[in-house]
């Protein structure tokens, strides 16, 4: 790598000093003058800004896949999380109808809490104790879903809003996020897209806001007709 970088160098020199002196350029006599030991320091500088520059660019890519897989890991979990907080959409009426059906009354554990020698089963009570105790514990997973989501999103937000080393630009990740959309898990997700935006729809927005981050950006009436990387190639 070193002798590359040297070769790169010496090369850089040659065509510099050429054309320098077809202009007459005072440097021209500087190099052609110059002792081995000031050629040799002057390699060794460039090399060493060189170097470097390589070394910035090394640790910018590194931070990047970093950076991308930090978010593509809370993009995804923010999609999980969000699928299975829809299910409860609709908790509340659910639940009204199982306890008005009687659909709690066989469950075991109210059964032994009587037992044989305990008093007679008062049925409106076991039912408005068995609707309590789940609609408290469906509350619980639905807040934790909710705090995670928050989370997921909050880390995703913060990447994409500074986006310091570049993710959003780089090609490689925006075919990721596409084979991801492409998947089982966000098709599923899609399908209950609906269920979740009737009851938490600011999250939903949130999440729809990160994915459109990776779709092409609509033509506006200010694009240009040809692609400038074309017309800079003809």
């Amino acid at each position: 790598m070193k002798r590359a970088i040297v070769y790169i160098v010496i090369s850089g020199l040659l065509l510099a000093t050429a054309n320098l002196a077809t202009a007459g350029n005072s440097l021209f006599e500087f190099y052609t003058k110059a002792t081995p030991e000031t050629l040799k320091a002057e390699t060794g500088e460039m090399g060493a800004k060189l170097k470097t520059a390589f070394s910035q660019n090394s640790i910018k890519s590194k931070q990047e896949q970093i950076d991308f897989s930090e978010y593509f890991s809370n993009l995804k979990k923010s999609v999980l999380y969000a699928s299975k907080l829809a299910t409860y959409s609709e908790y509340g009426t659910d639940l009204r109808f199982a306890r008005d059906k009687e659909i709690f009354k066989g469950l075991p554990d109210e059964e032994k809490a009587y037992g044989k020698s305990g008093p007679p089963l008062d049925r409106k009570e076991f039912v408005s104790s068995k609707y309590g105790k789940m609609k408290k514990n469906i509350e619980e997973e639905i807040e934790t879903y909710n705090d995670l989501i928050q989370f997921s999103l909050d880390t995703c937000e913060t990447l994409t809003e500074n986006d310091l080393s570049g993710i959003l630009q780089d090609p490689g990740n925006h075919n990721k996020v596409k084979n991801y959309i492409r998947g089982d898990e966000y098709r599923g997700f899609e399908e209950k897209i609906v269920r979740l935006d009737q009851t938490w729809p600011k999250l939903s927005n949130r999440i729809s806001a990160q994915f459109a981050l990776w779709q092409p950006r609509p033509l506006s009436l200010e694009d240009p007709i040809i692609d400038p990387k074309i017309v800079g190639a003809i």
